[in-house]
């Protein structure tokens, strides 16, 4: 190969490279409601009728809970959150970066799981108006619950995403991107394979079934904020029960334990980490393990590690908010040690909406900073 055509075959691999991302940036502001430049190859479907009702719909429900809900969080949060930190890992997260970029918006990285697959990457300019306007539908669906609670019902999630179109954890994720004015720079499917080394991934890594399946799957989505540093989203396709890492995913514990040192947030996690004995057989004794070696900042509400397990010569603690009891749905994982605590200790109400206590000034948070 020639110079002069090896500078040209540099040329166009650039010249792609940059248009897929400004094709994701634009398919992220899409999806987003805030419709497309003149230029983009997506401005005659902003166009449409339906798209401007799903814009209108997307928009008010966002100003009138998410919007003002993140921002109470922002301002309460700041002064609390730990000087330094790279890693940001939140487990049972589901597509939600909203929360962890308001806690934690200079990461460099997140490394969140649930048990959606990631699904497509979105490829909006590639679909025909009908398909745009019936995924538009899905994914104003999908929103439903967390733009009025701040948190998403597992099960009904998992019947309302898809896998091809952009109501999948993908798109749901450059959905939260847009709405925090973050520009999209790239997405790539990645997979977890032997040993936790990070791989990158296929479509046929999440058409395959629980016990039969040889690598995690997952999605990487880069982005910026204020034209500032890149920053990554890893989310991660794993159930962690014990026995389902075990069978299915042996190699996903080993990939955390790659990461070193993270800050973790916790919200809405269902108490699974909270479940012992014969009564309650699968147990998460792994991933909650690994949380307390591997964390030097911890926040969460109280569905997240039981109070018991933060030894108090290792954390700092603090409280934060109201705790009587879990709802109802979760009455048996009262924390009574914690009710204490907050009784005695707490620093007040807190001003925003965080677990499944979501009514204003009824929700909890307890940062744990490991000491020195």
């Amino acid at each position: 190969m020639t110079l002069a055509v090896a500078s040209l075959c540099g040329a166009l691999l650039v010249a792609s490279a940059t248009s897929a991302a400004a094709d994701l940036g634009d398919t992220a502001r899409f999806l987003a409601g805030k419709g497309a430049a003149a230029d983009s190859k997506l401005a005659e479907a902003a166009r449409a009728e339906s798209y401007a009702e799903y814009a209108e719909q997307i928009g008010s429900g966002w100003k009138q809970f998410q919007q003002p809900n993140l921002e109470r969080m922002r301002a309460w949060w700041t002064g609390r959150a730990p000087a330094k930190y790279s890693t940001v890992f939140y487990p049972f997260s589901g597509p939600d970066i909203g929360n962890a970029l308001a806690l934690f918006p200079d990461a460099d990285s997140y490394l969140m799981f649930g048990l959606e697959s990631p699904g497509a990457i979105p490829d909006l300019q590639a679909m025909e108006a009908e398909a745009i306007s019936s995924g538009l539908n899905d994914l104003e669906a999908s929103l439903s619950t967390i733009l009025q609670v701040n948190y998403f019902f597992t099960k009904a999630m998992e019947k309302k995403l898809g896998n091809r179109s952009f109501n999948s954890i993908s798109g749901l994720l450059l959905f939260f991107l847009a709405m925090s004015d973050c520009e999209v720079t790239g997405a790539r499917r990645i997979a977890i394979a032997r040993g936790g080394a990070l791989v990158p991934g296929t479509a046929a890594d999440d058409s395959t079934s629980g016990r039969f399946r040889a690598r995690v799957p997952g999605v990487e989505i880069t982005f910026r904020r204020n034209r500032g540093k890149e920053q990554t989203i890893r989310y991660f396709m794993v159930n962690v029960a014990d026995a389902s890492l075990a069978k299915s995913s042996p190699d996903f514990i080993p990939y955390l334990e790659r990461q070193r040192r993270f800050v973790t947030m916790i919200k809405s996690a269902s108490y699974l980490m909270h479940k012992e004995g014969i009564q309650e057989p699968a147990h998460f004794e792994q991933i909650r393990s690994l949380i307390l070696s591997h964390s030097d900042f911890v926040v969460q509400d109280d569905s997240g590690v039981p109070l018991r397990f933060f030894a108090r010569d290792t954390w700092k603690l603090q409280f934060h908010g109201r705790y009587e009891a879990p709802t109802p749905e979760f009455g048996k994982h009262l924390q009574r040690d914690l009710k204490v605590e907050m009784q005695r200790n707490s620093t007040g109400k807190i001003p925003f909406s965080y677990g499944y206590a979501y009514k204003q000034g009824e929700s909890n948070l307890m940062t744990a900073e490991r000491a020195p």
